[in-house]
């Protein structure tokens, strides 16, 4: 039987692990290479044993007799080089592009303002009842300010973190979430109960259970959410305690 502090790290260790699983960009780095080509003195600048860089065409005497090896080497060196240089700069500009850019960037215009009391409150009960969003996290982003943090008993998160975090920790078709109550909406904030079981996507599979309150506050200019707030009536510990392995919940 694990004690509570290292349940507790365990909890924590299995969102650490959650959210490692993504691809580095640094696999697409260049690698620096240098390639030594011998030339004759006659046709660069530079040092017998290493290829210049940039040089000069030489003037093409009519009665010099054509050497394929020559011509061989400058092709080898000029295009290949180039091609194969420009290619990598360019993967490891994109990969690392790529990195940088959220799950999906929302304009202005994606964003639902200055929706009344009634109609955020049907869009809540409908992620709340329909899609079980505490659990699964399919919430209808565009109610939510992209800035909006994400608390919970444990920690803070943005936006796209919870999500995926919630999205690899829990099992939402083996998880079951209930609204207590109804969903409770002003001009600044949201708030409902709620009563679930959790079934978390570690080895064995179990199933916590805990009740508490979501209250989400509203930016009183555009109506969006700009935080999330999970509170739990029971502590991180009980609710530890509570878990039972090898039950659908």
């Amino acid at each position: 039987m694990m004690n509570n502090r290292t349940s507790v790290t365990f909890l924590i260790g299995a969102i650490t692990a959650a959210l490692q699983h993504s691809n580095s960009a640094e696999a697409f780095a260049p690698k620096s290479t240098v390639r030594t080509v011998r030339l004759p003195s006659s046709d660069c600048r530079c040092s017998t044993t290493e290829a210049c860089l940039f040089r000069r065409k030489k003037k093409v005497d009519p009665t010099d007799k054509f050497d394929p090896s020559h011509q061989e080497i400058v092709q080898e060196e000029e295009e290949p080089n180039q091609l194969h240089n420009s290619r990598r700069s360019f993967l490891s500009a994109t990969a690392v592009t790529a990195s940088l850019l959220p799950i999906r960037a929302y304009a202005s215009t994606d964003k639902q303002l200055n929706l009344s009391n009634d109609d955020l409150k049907q869009i809540i009960l409908s992620d709340m009842v329909d899609r079980s969003f505490l659990v699964s996290a399919d919430i209808t982003r565009s109610v939510y300010d992209e800035s909006a943090t994400f608390t919970d008993e444990i920690d803070v998160y943005t936006m796209d973190k919870w999500i995926k975090g919630t999205q690899s920790l829990f099992i939402a078709s083996g998880s079951r979430v209930s609204l207590v109550g109804d969903v409770e909406v002003s001009p600044t904030e949201v708030s409902f109960r709620f009563d679930e079981d959790l079934q978390f996507n570690i080895p064995f599979r179990p199933v916590c259970s805990l009740t508490g309150k979501v209250v989400l506050k509203r930016d009183e200019s555009t109506g969006l959410i700009t935080s999330y707030r999970e509170y739990w009536d029971q502590s991180v510990n009980e609710v530890l305690k509570s878990a039972k392995f090898g039950k659908k919940a």
